[in-house]
């Protein structure tokens, strides 16, 4: 009797180690597919903010002034909030505050000069909103590509 009561005993602890040994490898599991999930919502994130920035783009193409500006002012707050939650997951050298800085200045161009300005003007206003269209679908590429490759 003494000696099955400690058989069962070390079977006991044999089978307490390898249910242990199995938790810590899907706890590992579960860690590695939540951080892909993050990574995946943040390429689709910055995906829907290059859809909005080609909004602006289309915005201020047909000089539609108000629609333009909003649609600054909302893709700035947008990256301002995502450059809190989602910074971890950015391409190295990617530059938020520059994005939103762009923003800001298309925003403020428009709410001041409107589309009375020179033409050199013009050219400038849409060569920064194709800029920030052109970094933020770079962004959703790199972010997406770093998803395929841990796959």
């Amino acid at each position: 009797m003494t000696i099955s009561g400690t058989l069962a005993s070390i079977a006991g602890v044999v089978f307490s180690f390898m249910a242990w040994v199995q938790a810590k490898g899907a706890k590992k599991a579960a860690e590695e597919a939540a951080a892909t999930v993050r990574v995946r919502e943040t390429a689709d994130e910055f995906l829907r903010m290059a859809a909005d920035a080609k909004n602006l783009l289309e915005a201020v193409e047909t000089r539609e002034k108000d629609k333009a500006i909003a649609a600054a002012n909302n893709l700035a707050h947008l990256l301002m909030v995502a450059g809190v939650h989602r910074s971890s997951y950015l391409p190295k050298g990617f530059s938020i505050e520059l994005c939103i800085e762009n923003l800001q200045k298309v925003s403020t161009f428009l709410a001041s000069e409107g589309f009375l300005g020179s033409r050199r003007k013009m050219v400038e206003l849409l060569n920064r909103c194709h800029q920030i269209h052109e970094a933020l679908c770079g962004i959703s590429g790199s972010v997406q590509r770093r998803t395929e490759g841990a796959e």
